[in-house]
């Protein structure tokens, strides 16, 4: 029997010509009754705007219309059979794989599957489960079994994967027994049953819209109620040969039809940007008067559409795409997602590690109701402030985990709230609702504790205490396996305690994302206790997490849809799309026609032998998908790419080339000449603003903030703020004036800073011990390991990274390494007399007498014991370490005065006569340390006060004449407020800049 095949002329879109087909099959003279017809189509979108349409066509002349019953193809088989036994939904399928999957012996599962997933990653294995369902579902839906491929295979000489497929096979019959002993029907077995026993009927008249692809199930479902079925397909009768019997597409028919797309209805860009332009180029084309409803922007590359809607917003036009915000992105779902990465990363009991919980306490949610607790709490924090001092502590201390919290001071008490306000949190998972957890629950002493205890015991009583304390611990909690529904209770208590007592506005996506997200979890979490309990897992606490956020539906929140905005629709979407004009984008080899080469268990061959949905398949529906569209719309422009985002190039489509030969040269050259600069028509509905950016302006629509010139003059002056004027005004303004710093929270190794940091305290500490001037290279070296390994347990903690002590290591050699020479300097009779000395010169003046501190601190000052002469040291703790003139001058030009000013400095201190000056340097590698002296002139060191006075009047006038590139690494700091990475900053007021006094002296009046 086969079904009833009608033709819809492709000379108008598709929908608009099924409602008419329906009026005029189905409407009599006063009504329209449709209510026993079930319409079939592609997807969601095409069902509601049928019923649109068949609306407006019909609405007034039939006012008392029935509406048809109208079905997605995927739901089409369960209208057609009466199920026997209860469909298993998805997740009790993939519960089911899973534990199918577990059952096997591990020599049968290496067999079937390369690469077996840790025995502790129950998301490694769920998404094996997604896998073997979504491959099991295509075969079945095709009538297959996994051993049909396995003879597929053999039969072709591919014995290894054959074996492969028999073990997967036997996976398979593991999966469908244990359905049957839960007495749940895979959704695939329990329609191939119904098609084996004649089961399918239906007393309803079925319409096929746009179905030009079918599996073997559903075309066999389809055979046993022919008779009620009729396919429309969009196309003139004179086509015929180019579909099968039931609608569907005639593969081999396709490959080689020309479709002929017209030179001028493409556009070529360069990037997604371009295509992004060009797309709103073509809008202001338009012939006015012209409806948002009558426009459809297509893509055919997802990653098209944010640029797109950023390029429509930027030309005051509202773009509509379906999918606003997906259940991933909302708040509550990355909320578990930040915990599961958080407690994922504790190790038997102990804590999970402090940057992963820094970025835990940054998801706003959990900001909010940190800062409402700390700000009740005796610490009466403000928002800004726990947050700094968290991240000054981990740049700081560099802790891997806070299981024990670095020195007692303001800071460390301010950390140790926020852990123990995050662990109340998360006793949310384990604990009832009226359980209120000890503010410090890891130190909840055991019931043991309690017992009383005889001397002759007190040792093993004391360890048995600590044991049971230890299990009682919030972490040891959360690290034990419970049932994924055990933990349930627990997620939905965490979302409570977020967000019970928020109030949300419907109008905001973001608010409906949030709502939405923590009903999905409420949902699925209730879901999981219908399942049947065999089939449940167990997991730890962060396991719990990861599982529930991959088993939920992968579904999206629609953003607000306006009545001005234009519909952004995806490429297997435009077929059933009604719109006159058509802007398609992303017309590139790999989207349109769509081509799979990845699949690792059905590659495209293999799927080819099958009968499979293959490439062939895939070009033989995007060539009649483009057919129809060039047939089906007034207007139609079509937008390819020269490359990608990433840079990388890309092909135009095949379907592009799909024309005569003789076109064939042109095309080509359309594609890759290089661009010419057009200038962009003016006029149409939308702001022309910049030819709509077509003919972009390449500087950086971000413009560099302009310093504020009634910032107060400084007073004082570091010997340091010179290096960073010289090399860049501006930078000194914001790092010198507005104190601008950067505080790193994921920071886990000293930085170069920090490192020499370390090593200057530990050098300041023997500089004021009472062995300074000894000769014993032992006693120096002794004295400064047991100084660093003191400081480095106050700092650090003793849970410190690996990296941290390989660093600590490294010091100790340098430290060594410095003993030695230390030693010999003291033998020549040098001795330390000061160290980490704060010095200031109050007398200092600019170049027109204005006067300025100038202060410093001066690392070491030693005398010589016999000749009285006087040395300034500068300690320098980087790998490589210049002479004192090359970090100081280049090409004979000062780029630092931070040693010769130190001259000044110490002559105010009333240390006369010559002074040398110079650096001790402690280089990664430790045999190449030294005590090296700068050879400067006095002349020389003339001129750098010189410089030094004419440099004081230029900061005192905020003279800014530059914004140097950072590309010194000591200058990257505040390379996002300096834009480094904008090839072409935008700082309008650099050209016009006078400065604090509002008119700078020319260079000749110094």
């Amino acid at each position: 029997m086969t079904l009833s095949r009608h033709f819809l002329d492709w000379n108008q879109p598709a929908l608009p010509a099924a409602a008419d087909y329906l009026i005029q099959r189905f409407a009599t003279d006063s009504t329209l009754d449709l209510s026993r017809v079930t319409l079939v189509l592609p997807g969601r979108r095409a069902a509601r705007r049928i019923v649109e349409i068949l609306l407006q066509k019909a609405g007034d002349r039939y006012p008392d219309w029935l509406p048809p019953q109208t079905v997605t193809f995927e739901r089409l088989p369960e209208l057609l059979y009466r199920q026997q036994l209860e469909l298993a939904d998805d997740l009790t399928q993939l519960l089911v794989w899973r534990q199918a999957l577990y059952s096997i012996p591990a020599a049968e599962l290496a067999a079937a599957l390369p690469h077996i997933p840790d025995k502790d990653s129950p998301t490694a294995w769920m998404s094996l489960c997604q896998t073997l369902r979504r491959q099991h579902n295509e075969l079945a839906s095709d009538d297959m079994e996994f051993d049909e491929v396995a003879q597929a295979l053999a039969d072709s000489g591919h014995v290894q994967e054959s074996a492969r497929w028999l073990a997967l096979r036997r996976i398979q019959a593991e999966y469908l027994m244990r359905m049957d002993q839960l007495q749940l029907w895979d959704r695939q077995l329990a329609r191939l049953i119904a098609v084996q026993q004649n089961e399918c009927q239906t007393d309803r008249s079925i319409i096929l819209i746009g179905t030009v692809d079918m599996n073997v199930i559903v075309r066999r479902m389809l055979e046993q109620v022919a008779d009620s079925v009729t396919a429309l397909i969009h196309a003139p009768e004179s086509q015929s040969h180019l579909f099968d019997s039931f609608g569907c597409l005639n593969v081999d028919e396709w490959q080689e039809r020309l479709l002929d797309i017209p030179l001028e209805v493409c556009r070529i860009a360069d990037n997604p940007a371009g295509q992004a332009a060009a797309v709103v180029q073509d809008l202001a084309e338009l012939p006015q008067p012209i409806r948002p409803d009558d426009i459809t922007i297509g893509v055919a590359d997802d990653s098209l559409v944010p640029p797109i809607l950023q390029e429509l917003a930027d030309a005051s036009v509202h773009g509509h795409w379906p999918v606003g915000m997906t259940y991933a992105d909302s708040r509550p779902f990355r909320l578990l997602a930040a915990a599961a990465r958080h407690l994922g990363t504790a190790r038997q009991g102990s804590p999970p590690d402090f940057f992963t919980l820094s970025d835990f306490i940054r998801h706003p949610d959990v900001f909010r109701f940190l800062s409402l607790e700390l700000q009740a709490s005796e610490l009466s924090l403000p928002d800004e402030d726990w947050l700094t001092e968290l991240d000054r502590y981990l740049s700081i201390h560099l802790q891997n985990t806070p299981g024990g919290i670095a020195q007692r001071n303001r800071r460390s008490r301010i950390v140790e709230g926020i852990c123990q306000r995050v662990d109340q949190l998360f006793w949310n998972l384990l604990l009832d609702p009226d359980h209120t957890p000890s503010p410090e629950p890891e130190a909840t002493p055991a019931p043991s504790a309690r017992r009383k205890a005889t001397p002759g015991r007190q040792r093993q009583l004391t360890l048995d205490d600590q044991a049971e304390a230890e299990e009682t611990t919030l972490h040891m909690q959360l690290g034990r396996k419970r049932q994924l529904t055990d933990w349930t209770d627990g997620v939905l208590r965490l979302l409570e305690v977020i967000y019970g007592s928020e109030v949300f506005d419907p109008a905001h996506l973001a608010d409906r994302a949030t709502v939405a997200g923590v009903q999905a979890l409420q949902q699925l979490c209730h879901s999981l206790h219908s399942i049947p309990e065999s089939i449940v897992p167990r997991c730890t606490g962060a396991q719990a997490l990861q599982l529930l956020l991959r088993i939920t539906p992968d579904d999206f929140i629609a953003p607000d849809n306006r009545p001005d905005a234009l519909d952004v629709v995806g490429w297997l979407e435009l077929p059933m799309d009604d719109a006159p004009v058509l802007i398609l984008s992303g017309f590139n080899e790999g989207a349109i026609p769509e081509s799979v080469t990845s699949d690792v268990f059905l590659p495209n061959s293999l799927r080819s032998t099958l009968g499979l949905t293959d490439n062939r398949r895939r070009y033989a529906r995007d060539a009649y998908i483009m057919t129809t569209l060039l047939n089906s719309r007034r207007r139609l422009t079509v937008i390819s790419g020269r490359a990608d985002a990433q840079g990388n190039p890309l092909a135009p489509s095949r379907l592009w080339f799909a024309a005569k030969a003789s076109s064939l040269p042109e095309r080509v050259r359309t594609f890759y000449q290089p661009p010419s600069d057009e200038t962009a028509p003016s006029g149409g509905p939308w702001p022309q603003d910049a030819q709509l950016r077509m003919d972009s302006d390449h500087q950086s629509r971000f413009t560099l903030p302009a310093p504020d010139p009634t910032v107060p003059a400084p007073t004082e002056l570091s010997v340091t703020a010179f290096r960073d004027y010289l090399h860049c005004p501006y930078r000194y303004f914001l790092k010198h004036e507005l104190k601008l710093r950067t505080i790193e929270d994921d920071v886990r190794e000293l930085s170069a800073a920090a490192f020499g940091s370390l090593l200057h305290e530990v050098l300041n500490r023997f500089g004021d011990s009472s062995i300074r001037h000894t000769t014993s290279v032992r006693s120096i070296e002794e004295f400064l390991l047991n100084e660093l390994k003191s400081r480095a347990i106050r700092r650090f903690g003793r849970t410190r990274s690996a990296t941290v002590t390989v660093q600590l290591q490294m010091a100790e050699a340098r430290l060594s390494a410095f003993a030695s020479r230390q030693a010999e300097q003291a033998q020549q009779g040098w001795r330390i007399h000061r160290t980490e000395e704060q010095l200031t010169c109050d007398d200092f003046t600019d170049l027109y007498g204005r006067r300025i501190a100038l202060k410093g601190r001066v690392d070491r000052i030693d005398r010589h014991h016999r000749t009285g002469e006087w040395r300034v040291l500068d300690y320098k703790t980087g790998d490589t370490t210049d002479s004192p003139e090359r970090s100081h001058q280049k090409k004979e030009q000062w780029i630092d005065l931070q040693l010769p000013l130190y001259q000044l400095l110490v002559s105010s201190d009333e240390i006369t006569g010559d002074v040398q000056l110079g650096y001790v340097t402690l280089p990664g590698d430790p045999k190449a340390g030294r005590f090296v002296m700068a050879n400067w002139t006095p002349q020389q060191l003339r001129e750098a006060e010189l410089l030094a006075r004419k440099l004081a009047a230029d900061i005192l006038d905020l003279r800014i004449d530059r914004v140097a590139p950072g590309a010194d690494m000591r200058y990257s700091e505040l390379a996002r407020v300096c834009q480094d990475t904008v090839i072409d900053r935008n700082i309008p007021w650099l050209s016009t800049w006078t400065g604090r006094s509002g008119a700078l002296r020319d260079e000749g009046e110094y």
